[in-house]
């Protein structure tokens, strides 16, 4: 039986971006087919530090660290291409009001704020879709400890 702790922090982060109504949040991948943008597709991980000062003494792991990579994505049909790029960096900025400094609320946890930890400059992404599109990563992170 698990505690549920690392799904409700992986949860935190996107539910904060979900409260921006006007914002489109995709949690894990983007629907097929592609929507036009803007919107932000979030990817989570939560790692337990073994060497982190705050575990237990008995051995115990008691610290999480919750990452959020957020894919910002702008453009869309009939775009230029500094328009793709002025609209990722538009999301990128609105993911950026939702989570940086926010202290979630998590049972069990003591959790501190979530910090920006780095970010990637607009680029075209992989999938391309014919569609002139530009993606901004943004990397955020949560300390968090029992």
């Amino acid at each position: 039986m698990t505690d549920g702790l690392d799904q409700a922090l992986a949860s935190a982060g996107v539910s904060l971006l979900q409260a921006d109504a006007s914002l489109t949040v995709y949690r894990g991948g983007a629907p097929s087919p592609t929507p036009d943008p803007p919107y932000v597709v979030v990817r989570t991980t939560v790692d337990r530090p073994s060497d982190d000062p705050d575990n237990a003494l008995n051995g115990r792991s008691g610290v999480w660290v919750a990452r959020w990579f957020c894919y910002c994505v702008g453009g869309g049909p009939g775009a230029t291409p500094e328009d793709a790029e002025v609209a990722a960096i538009a999301v990128a900025q609105r993911v950026r009001t939702q989570l940086l400094d926010v202290r979630p609320v998590i049972a069990g946890l003591s959790c501190g704020p979530i910090r920006w930890e780095q970010s990637t400059p607009p680029q075209i992404p992989d999938e391309l879709t014919g569609v002139p599109i530009r993606e901004a990563i943004e990397i955020f992170r949560l300390r968090a400890t029992n």
